[in-house]
């Protein structure tokens, strides 16, 4: 896995967290520019494609996490083994 993996996630969250706080600013500035501005509204299938955005990118989060944490822990097996494989070589001498 590349540790650099995570950072266009990140960029891509703070992008949009930027976004998301300055339309609250943006959406003050049109109230008082334009008389008739309106919010536009969210509907249900927006909200469910953001909600399914969102747990699909968890979901792929906790996959990269669990095969992370798999290597990891072969990666220690490995190393025990070859440490107990030399510790019994040791104690042939």
């Amino acid at each position: 896995m590349n540790p650099r993996q995570g950072k266009p996630d990140l960029r891509l969250h703070l992008l949009f967290a930027v976004l998301f706080i300055g339309s609250f600013f943006l959406d003050e500035q049109m109230r008082g520019l334009l008389g008739t501005w309106k919010d536009p509204s969210i509907g249900l299938l927006s909200y469910a494609i953001g909600i399914f955005w969102m747990a699909s990118l968890l979901l792929d989060r906790l996959r990269a996490v669990e095969d992370r944490n798999r290597v990891l822990r072969d990666l220690v097996d490995r190393h025990e083994h070859k440490i107990r494989a030399l510790e019994d070589e040791l104690e042939a001498r």
